[in-house]
């Protein structure tokens, strides 16, 4: 049971530290297709973020579940440790999604902002 919980929380710690700087480094990468007005790289960039909500809100769901089943099971009170712990990871893993919904939301509001070039407008008067 110490095993368990000790491996979860090794997880949670892993992942906070993985995914904190690939956010900062994906807000970067954002700023960087704005600068240099590279619209399909933002809307590429906007898909991975999308594929990014759905892996973490997958996470979620899955650190959920876990838990239920935890605290809803007769003789699982021994693993009461590790549902505070897999609630600690599903609430992280919700403030990822969070947070990376809202990274998509500003770039492709900013996509949409963009004026047209003049190679859409021509395409768009054919």
């Amino acid at each position: 049971m110490e095993t368990l919980y000790t491996v979860m929380a090794f997880i949670t710690v892993s992942v906070a530290a993985i995914l904190i700087p690939r956010m900062m480094i994906d807000w970067q990468r954002c700023r960087e297709f704005l600068r240099d007005s590279d619209g399909e790289a933002l809307r590429r960039f906007v898909a991975e973020q999308r594929q990014w909500i759905v892996r973490h809100g997958m996470c979620a769901a899955g650190a959920i579940g876990m838990v239920a089943v935890v605290t809803c099971t007769p003789g699982m009170a021994a693993y009461e440790r590790l549902a505070g712990v897999m609630t600690a990871y599903g609430m992280m893993t919700l403030t990822f999604m969070f947070i990376e919904s809202l990274l998509a939301q500003r770039a492709e509001s900013l996509l949409q902002a963009r004026p047209a070039s003049v190679e859409q407008a021509r395409e768009f008067g054919n």
